[in-house]
């Protein structure tokens, strides 16, 4: 489960249970509906990862939140979770806002609408929703919100695939768009789950008594229910183009 040192692993254990039927029952709410269950046209994949872009600026933030509040210790985890993110992920050659900008560009975005667009309202909500869950829990809080929307996409514990699998499968066969052309997709696939496992290690570690444990399960479910608002926001941008 974790290489960390573990004070309460029946808490450890509890907690890793819950985050995991959080991030199920994600699929199943009636935001996630909404966003798998559009139909897609050419125009809506590319609107959706466009906005995926910004979606990965957002996350960016939200970590520089949690590691500049948090021990030393993991601020170190952050930053080399960070160091695929921003700088090079050896699974893609290069970092993820450019992964997630080619995947756009992929499906016949140019270059210079990727550069000139913008979040709509709907998304800024709740990307100022995040930013404040990141700013106003306490770190622990805001550091299993984080590693939760990673945990909702490690496929080894979503049954039937996990978020990047399912909206790479949707695109594939509903615009029988080659699934090698999706690399960003292709990427997270794999990267969200060595991303979530080592931060999990530096979540572990920390629940050391029933507090913390109640502050690391209320930084989830908000992240979750900011996660689902996003597509949920998503499914109506789509459905109105």
């Amino acid at each position: 489960m974790t290489n960390a040192t573990i004070a309460r692993p029946e808490l450890v254990a509890r907690l890793e249970s819950e985050l995991n039927a959080l991030a199920i029952a994600q699929f199943a709410s009636d935001e996630f509906k909404v966003f798998f269950e559009t139909p897609l046209t050419i125009e809506r994949a590319r609107f959706a990862a466009i906005q995926m872009v910004f979606y990965n600026n957002n996350r960016r933030e939200g970590w520089a939140f949690v590691q500049a509040r948090s021990p030393w210790a993991v601020k170190q985890a952050i930053w080399q979770h960070e160091q695929d993110e921003l700088f090079l992920d050896p699974r893609a050659g290069t970092d993820h806002r450019a992964l997630m900008s080619n995947q756009a560009i992929a499906l016949g975005v140019s270059p210079e609408d990727v550069a000139r667009a913008e979040p709509t309202p709907l998304v800024e909500a709740v990307f100022a929703g995040f930013n404040y869950l990141n700013a106003s829990e306490p770190w622990l809080g805001a550091l299993t919100g984080a590693h939760f929307l990673e945990r909702r996409n490690n496929g080894n514990i979503i049954p039937g695939g996990a978020m990047s699998k399912r909206w790479r499968d949707k695109i594939v066969r509903e615009l029988g768009v080659r699934e090698d052309a999706l690399i960003s997709s292709n990427v997270h696939i794999v990267a969200d789950v060595d991303h979530s496992d080592a931060i999990w290690d530096a979540v572990a570690g920390a629940v050391t008594d029933d507090h913390a444990y109640e502050t690391a399960v209320r930084g989830a479910r908000a992240a979750a229910r900011f996660d689902r608002a996003f597509r949920g926001a998503l499914g109506h941008e789509m459905r109105v183009r």
